[in-house]
């Protein structure tokens, strides 16, 4: 059975898995490669579209909206009494030099990017990031300066985007893996509830296979901004249910004949 033939089937029957318990672990490894593979042409394109969006977001309102400014000994100053709020959709972009908005404030935004008098806050799904301008004493620039740069990225914005891409793959891989071998361990108390004869690396085997229904729905739910309440939990309940349901098909050890 090919590897695509393996994906499609471990999405629905856990009888297949089971029958490929004796498969070499190298074959096994390949999988998941493949199968994070797929799973990235969901989470990928949501990636691609989230940095072009915000991108193009922030130009046009640093274009339209932001009025002109200058950074200088670690401080953004301009002209403005109040601060300015543009709002597009989901996302929001203020620009205040007056003080005004404050940590606290963004609270009410989901996705944001706050350019503030002292620090650059960008909340994304209700997470924040903070860089404090600090660090950036010696630099000075002016809003001109960033439109420039800004139309020169936009150029680099493919190979940027597939560097980025390519970076979340690998580091969502070795995740897995880690997820996998981890999801193996409870297969030994498993197995032994349900008195298979298993081995550890038969158990990694079947739990790489058992976590590609999980995986793939949270990566098509991710990719349509579905959030979904308590989802490490149900990704670990379904891939442990699915896996119990795996050993559930492997045969039970012949009873020793007595002479």
């Amino acid at each position: 059975m090919n590897i695509f033939k393996q994906f499609v089937m471990s999405l629905y029957s856990p009888k297949t898995i089971a029958m490929v318990r004796f498969q070499k672990i190298g074959k096994t490894i390949g999988y998941v490669f493949v199968m994070m593979l797929i799973a990235f042409i969901f989470v990928g394109t949501n990636i691609a579209l989230s940095i072009t969006n915000a991108i193009n977001e922030f130009d046009q309102a640093l274009k339209d909206d932001i009025p002109n400014f200058q950074f200088q000994n670690g401080e953004l100053k301009s002209d403005i009494s109040e601060p300015i709020i543009r709002q597009d959709g989901n996302q929001t972009i203020i620009f205040d030099t007056t003080g005004t908005i404050t940590r606290d404030d963004l609270d009410q935004y989901s996705d944001v990017i706050a350019i503030l008098e002292d620090r650059l806050i960008i909340v994304t799904a209700g997470s924040a990031d903070t860089f404090d301008y600090g660090m950036m004493q010696d630099v000075s620039f002016q809003k001109s300066d960033i439109v420039n740069f800004l139309n020169s990225a936009n150029t680099l914005l493919p190979l940027i985007i597939s560097v980025i891409i390519l970076i979340s793959y690998i580091f969502m891989t070795a995740l897995k893996f880690i997820g996998i071998t981890v999801l193996a361990l409870i297969g030994l108390i498993l197995k032994n509830t349900m008195k298979r004869k298993l081995s550890y690396g038969q158990l990694w085997i079947l739990s790489a296979y058992s976590v590609t229904l999980p995986t793939i729905f949270f990566a098509i739910t991710e990719s349509l901004s579905i959030i979904i309440p308590g989802q490490f939990l149900l990704y670990w309940a379904v891939a442990i249910f699915f896996l119990s349901q795996v050993i559930k098909f492997v045969p039970l050890p012949k009873p020793k004949e007595t002479e």
